[in-house]
């Protein structure tokens, strides 16, 4: 009798591993799904004769100058990142950086 309590016993506890190995499985490739599949940016911002200007995704434009923002006056971490073109992805993140960038 305590042998068939021993076995029923190792059967619940492989049975809870193998349910606790799939949950690991699972949420790990749920996290990584999420990191791979960011959205395509809608615009990028970047520096058009000194100040901060706004082109599609694919770099057309500028769309809008904001004449306001001085690339010369930001710091220099931000200038190079708008000589590269920064992606942005909805409009509040637009006004966000807008925001951080002076305007």
């Amino acid at each position: 009798m305590e042998e068939k309590h021993r076995q029923g016993a190792r059967l619940y506890l492989w049975i809870l591993g193998g349910a606790a190995l799939l949950c690991l499985a699972a949420g790990s490739w749920w996290l990584l799904r999420g990191r791979m599949q960011q959205p395509e940016p809608q615009y990028l911002l970047k520096d058009n004769a000194g100040h901060v200007a706004l082109y599609a995704a694919d770099g057309t434009g500028p769309l809008a100058q904001y004449d306001e923002i001085y690339t010369r006056l930001l710091p220099e971490s931000d200038v190079l990142a708008l000589q590269q073109g920064v992606p942005v992805y909805d409009e509040t993140e637009l006004e966000k950086r807008l925001e951080d960038y002076g305007l």
